[in-house]
C-alpha cells in the first residue's frame, strides 16, 4: 500500500508519464465515484420527481463545501507540502499537515452549525417549495451535520497527495464508495429512512474508510509523520496554507454560488426543468471529477518542481496534463451531444425532463474540455503557490455569465439562452487562464528561482 517515491524520483520521470502515473489512481476512483453516483441518483429517483428535485437543490451546496475544502483549503495544504518537500523541508511539510487537520475540524463544525440553523432559508431562496423543500432540508441537515467527517477525510487525502502518495487515498476512497453503494439502498429502503438514509449511508461509509487512512499517515508510513493536531498552534503554517486556500476556496464558492443562482432561476420554470438541470449538472461534476485526478497530479508535480527551483519543468507538466484532460473530455462531450438520453433515460422517462436535459447537453457538452483545462490551470497556479489569478478570472466571469443569463430569461430566450451563456463563459475563462499561466511561467524563468532558502515554515511561501 505504501508509495515511497521521493520528490527527486518523481521529478526525474518524463512529464507525461509522471502526470499519468499520479493521475491514474485518482482518476480510477473518480470513475468508480461516477458509477456510485449514478446508482445513488437512481436510488433517489425511485422516490419520485420531488426527491430528485430535492437532491438537486442540495447538490450545489454539497459541491461548494467539498470543493472549497478539497480544492481550496486542502489544495493549500497539498501545495505547501509539495513545495516544502521539493525544497527538502520536511518540518515545514509536517507543520502544514497538522494545521490542515486543525482547519478541517474547525471548519467542519462551523459549517454543520450554519446548515443546521439556516438550511430551510437557503434552500427556500434557491427555489425550493412544499414537499421538495421539506425533503431537501431533511437531506441537507443529515449530510452536512456530519461535515467534520467529510472534511477530515478530504484533508487526510490532501496531505497524502501533497507528498506524492495517491495510492492510499485511491484504495480507501474506492472502499468508501463501494460501501456507499451497498449501504444506500439498505438505509433508504431496508431501514425505511428515505432521503435521510441516503445521507446517513454517505457519512457512515466515509467514517469507516477514514480509519485506515489515519492509521497509515499518523503511523509514519509516508514521507512525513504528522500528529492529528499540532502541539502548538502557529501562525506561519496557517498563513502559508490560507494564502492559497482562501483565494482557491473563494474561487470555488463564487463559482457554485453562481450555480445556485442559476438553479434558482431554473427552479422557477417548474419541477421538470429543475430536475433536468439537476441531472445535467450532476453529470457535469461527475465528468469534471476526472479532471480532478489530473489536476491533483499537476498540483503535486508543479509544487515540487517549484520548490526545487525548476519552472521550466512545471510548464512541461502543465502541457502534459492539458493534453490528457482535453482528450478525455472531448470524447465525453461528443457522446453526450450525440446521445443525451443515454444519461437522462437512466433516471426518468418524463418528456419535459428529457427535452430540457437534451438541450443542456447539446449546448454545454462541447465546452467540457475548456472547463477541464481551467481546472488543470487553476491547480497549476496553486502548485506555484499562487491562487489569486484563478480567483480574479472567476470573480469576473461569474457575474458576467449571471447577468447575461438573466437577460436571456427576461428576453424570452429560455433555458437555451442560459446554457449558451454558460458554455461561452467556459471557453473564454480557459483562454484567459492559459494566457495568465504562460506569463507566470515565463516570469519565473527569467531569472530562475533560487534553489535554496532558510529552513523555516515561512520559506515555503510564495507571494501572490
Amino acid at each position: 500500500m505504501t508509495d515511497r517515491r521521493t520528490p527527486e524520483q518523481l521529478l526525474a520521470q518524463e512529464p507525461l508519464r509522471a502526470v499519468a502515473r499520479l493521475a491514474a489512481p485518482t482518476t480510477l476512483v473518480m470513475l468508480i465515484a461516477a458509477i456510485s453516483n449514478v446508482l445513488y441518483t437512481y436510488y433517489v429517483s425511485r422516490l419520485g420527481a420531488d426527491a430528485i428535485a430535492a437532491v438537486s437543490l442540495v447538490f450545489p451546496i454539497a459541491m461548494v463545501a467539498m470543493t472549497a475544502m478539497g480544492g481550496g483549503i486542502g489544495g493549500g495544504v497539498s501545495s505547501v507540502i509539495a513545495r516544502s518537500l521539493g525544497a527538502r523541508r520536511a518540518a515545514t511539510a509536517t507543520a502544514a499537515a497538522e494545521h490542515g487537520f486543525l482547519l478541517a475540524f474547525s471548519i467542519g463544525i462551523g459549517f454543520a452549525a450554519l446548515i443546521l440553523l439556516g438550511a430551510r432559508h437557503v434552500l427556500g431562496w434557491m427555489g425550493g417549495q412544499g414537499d421538495v423543500l421539506a425533503s431537501a432540508v431533511v437531506f441537507a441537515e443529515v449530510l452536512f451535520g456530519g461535515a467534520i467527517i467529510t472534511f477530515t477525510v478530504g484533508m487526510l487525502d490532501s496531505v497524502l497527495r501533497g507528498e506524492g502518495n495517491v495510492r492510499v487515498p485511491a484504495i480507501w476512497s474506492t472502499v468508501s464508495l463501494c460501501m456507499q453503494v451497498v449501504l444506500t439502498p439498505l438505509f433508504m429502503f431496508g431501514l425505511d429512512l428515505g432521503l435521510r438514509g441516503a445521507a446517513f449511508a454517505t457519512l457512515v461509509s466515509q467514517l469507516l474508510a477514514s480509519l485506515p487512512r489515519a492509521w497509515f499517515l499518523l503511523g509514519g508510513n509516508g514521507a512525513i509523520r504528522p500528529r492529528i493536531l499540532p502541539r502548538r498552534v502557529e501562525l506561519e503554517p496557517l498563513r502559508a496554507i490560507l494564502r492559497i486556500g482562501i483565494p482557491a476556496s473563494l474561487s470555488t464558492t463564487i463559482n457554485y454560488v453562481g450555480i445556485m443562482v442559476l438553479t434558482g432561476v431554473v427552479a422557477r420554470l417548474g419541477t421538470p426543468d429543475l430536475a433536468a438541470y439537476g441531472l445535467g449538472t450532476r453529470l457535469d461534476f461527475l465528468l469534471l471529477s476526472f479532471a480532478f485526478g489530473v489536476s491533483a497530479a499537476v498540483l503535486t508535480l508543479v509544487g515540487m518542481a517549484s520548490g526545487a527551483g525548476r519552472p521550466e519543468l512545471a510548464g512541461r507538466y502543465v502541457r502534459a496534463a492539458c493534453s490528457l484532460i482535453v482528450g478525455l473530455l472531448i470524447v465525453a462531450g461528443a457522446l453526450l451531444w450525440w446521445r443525451p438520453s443515454r444519461w437522462l433515460g437512466i433516471f426518468t422517462d418524463d418528456p419535459g425532463i428529457l427535452a430540457v436535459g437534451t438541450t443542456y447537453f447539446r449546448i454545454i457538452g462541447p465546452s467540457y474540455p475548456f472547463v477541464g483545462l481551467s481546472m488543470v490551470l487553476a491547480f497549476a497556479f496553486q502548485g506555484l503557490g499562487r491562487a489569486t489569478p484563478p480567483l480574479v478570472v472567476m470573480a469576473v466571469r461569474v457575474p458576467i455569465v449571471l447577468a447575461v443569463a438573466l437577460w436571456c430569461v427576461r428576453a424570452g430566450l429560455g433555458e437555451a439562452g442560459v446554457f449558451a451563456t454558460i458554455a461561452a463563459g467556459n471557453v473564454l475563462a480557459s483562454v484567459v487562464m492559459a494566457l495568465l499561466l504562460v506569463r507566470e511561467l515565463r516570469r519565473r524563468g527569467h531569472p530562475a528561482q533560487p534553489r535554496s532558502a532558510p529552513a523555516t515554515h515561512g520559506a515555503a511561501r510564495e507571494g501572490d
